[in-house]
């Protein structure tokens, strides 16, 4: 059987000089440089999406905020788990995503939130999920990747992963590995460290989108970035009065 009839039958095959693609969905990420490096186009739903960072607060809830914005004007829930920084609910309306459709989660203990991400993977019932794992190795060790992994190819939306820019030195079972990096106050340096397809040598520079027109008793856009991007003007969920969409603690 030759490699051209192989392609053909199985669509997780690819040749090394292309890009590879399967049968899930793909999301535009809302950036065209970043779409034409990712396999079939987009972000892509049933897989886990890794993305790694030297510190929270670089500019990566807005460089998320296109597929934030579409999602939740398609009444699709969003999920953040554990997520260490708590924008505001000015910033998510700035940037023209639907309040009703955010959801947080915080847990008191590290193991809970773990047990957190499992249960929404397993319920089937997002447009997507943003976690923050645990960083104990126990909790985020490869075993544990591997069943969020199998548990994301079993859902239908997006499955991101934050972790620490030094994990990219360890194995991974995720299909998609991206280096976050900041060039400017508006501006990341994507690397795309695995995908299914050859090694992309250079980074991406993104431009980080601006939120949208003012809206009346709201902060202004430049106020809005930094309260995105600046670790010290975040309240940590469990401190802050009046958090963005719905909140759990468990």
């Amino acid at each position: 059987m030759s490699l051209f009839d192989l392609a053909n039958i199985h669509p997780g095959v690819w040749r090394a000089h292309q890009l590879g693609s399967d049968n899930s969905a793909r999301i535009p990420s809302g950036f065209s440089s970043l779409d034409q490096q990712l396999p079939g186009g987009g972000w892509p739903t049933r897989n886990l999406i890794e993305l790694l960072l030297k510190h929270h607060g670089i500019g990566e809830l807005r460089f998320l905020m296109p597929v934030l914005r579409r999602l939740s004007l398609e009444q699709k829930k969003l999920v953040l788990i554990g997520a260490p920084l708590l924008p505001l609910t000015p910033v998510f309306e700035q940037f023209g995503v639907a309040l009703d459709q955010v959801h947080l989660i915080q847990t008191d203990k590290p193991q809970d939130r773990l047990w957190a991400i499992e249960q929404v993977l397993q319920s089937d019932s997002f447009g997507a999920l943003f976690m923050w794992l645990p960083e104990e190795k126990t909790l985020c060790s490869h075993t544990v990747l591997r069943r969020l992994q199998y548990q994301a190819t079993r859902s239908q939306g997006l499955s991101f992963v934050f972790r620490p820019i030094r994990a990219q030195m360890q194995p991974s079972p995720a299909s998609l590995r991206l280096c976050l990096t900041a060039q400017s106050p508006n501006s990341l340096r994507v690397h795309l460290i695995k995908r299914r397809g050859p090694v992309l040598e250079q980074p991406l520079l993104i431009d980080l989108p601006k939120a949208q027109s003012a809206l009346p008793n709201t902060p202004q856009p430049q106020e809005l970035v930094r309260a995105l991007d600046r670790p010290e003007l975040q309240p940590n969920f469990q401190t802050t009065p009046q958090p963005a969409g719905n909140l759990t603690t468990v």
